[in-house]
């Protein structure tokens, strides 16, 4: 198994196509076919396939893919070792997309300004899938909002709790004194997965036996146009409704909820990437 093997493995990846990844790295379709070819050989497994026209990745090639830019990472970082002291190389690093549109850009902004040479790329999902792709090899970095992690493969590190709101629109004056409003209006949310969703169904379930009625929409975003419209009303980290508070388009409601969510950061305890992970690791904490 050869390096441009690895890299021509790499490019069909990202650019789903044999062609595009003859011409971007100077070979003949012929040779990526070969080089392809010789890959499947040494794993005695087919990486790809088609349908309907479309490169499909089978699941050996999703199994190498992570493990071949784990390669191509460490060889990028051992060519460049007399050359330059400085840290490079690819971080993944997967997050909810609360954190990674209102706490990730700033810590990013300063983590470039130290290491420009550094790659990060951001992947939004649930955070049970982002754990999972941790653990698996597919993320080097992932953070959650949880009560609680136990993991003995994982180190944990507690960013602290995270204040949670009960919201509904800036022009629905109605005084929600009784929970049973809960019953009343569509609970603007999104995945069953997401934590605090959970924490907050749970909650009405044990303490008051109410089930609300769901409206799952796919973006934060999207939740809080729909309730600042006058549909419902939604349970969201305060970091993520601060702007919309303020200027009024959504209001606060006191609902009897324990708040356990927490964020946090987790990282293998071993990686191939430990210097990088190490430094991010000392941006986030500072």
């Amino acid at each position: 198994m050869e390096i441009r093997q690895l890299v021509t493995f790499r490019t069909i990846v990202d650019t789903g196509s044999y062609t595009k990844t003859a011409e971007l790295l100077g070979y003949t379709q012929s040779a990526v076919s070969a080089q392809v070819k010789e890959l499947e050989t040494e794993l005695s497994a087919k990486l790809f396939d088609y349908s309907h026209r479309k490169l499909i990745l089978l699941d050996a090639a999703k199994r190498l893919l992570p493990l071949t830019e784990q390669l191509l990472d460490d060889y990028q970082a051992i060519q460049k070792i007399s050359q330059t002291d400085t840290l490079s190389g690819t971080l993944n690093i997967a997050a909810p997309e609360s954190l990674t549109i209102f706490k990730l850009p700033q810590i990013i902004s300063e983590f470039k300004k130290s290491y420009s040479d550094v790659q990060l790329q951001i992947t939004n999902a649930s955070c049970k899938f982002n754990q999972k792709k941790l653990i698996d090899g597919e993320a080097d970095i992932a953070f959650m909002m949880w009560p609680k992690i136990n993991s003995t493969s994982l180190i944990d590190y507690d960013l602290g709790i995270q204040d949670m709101v009960c919201v509904v629109s800036g022009n629905d004056k109605t005084d929600y004194n009784d929970i049973g409003f809960v019953n009343e209006l569509p609970f603007v949310i999104n995945e069953p997965d997401c934590s605090y969703r959970n924490q907050f169904e749970r909650t009405l379930w044990s303490k008051f036996h109410l089930r609300p009625d769901i409206m799952e929409l796919w973006s934060v975003e999207a939740i809080k146009n729909v309730v600042a419209s006058g549909i419902g009303y939604s349970y969201l980290p305060k970091v993520v409704v601060e702007k919309e508070l303020s200027d009024g388009k959504l209001r606060a409601i006191e609902v009897p909820i324990e708040n356990e969510i927490h964020a946090h950061m987790l990282i293998r305890k071993n990686s191939r990437k430990q210097r990088l992970v190490e430094s991010f690791v000392e941006e986030v904490l500072k």
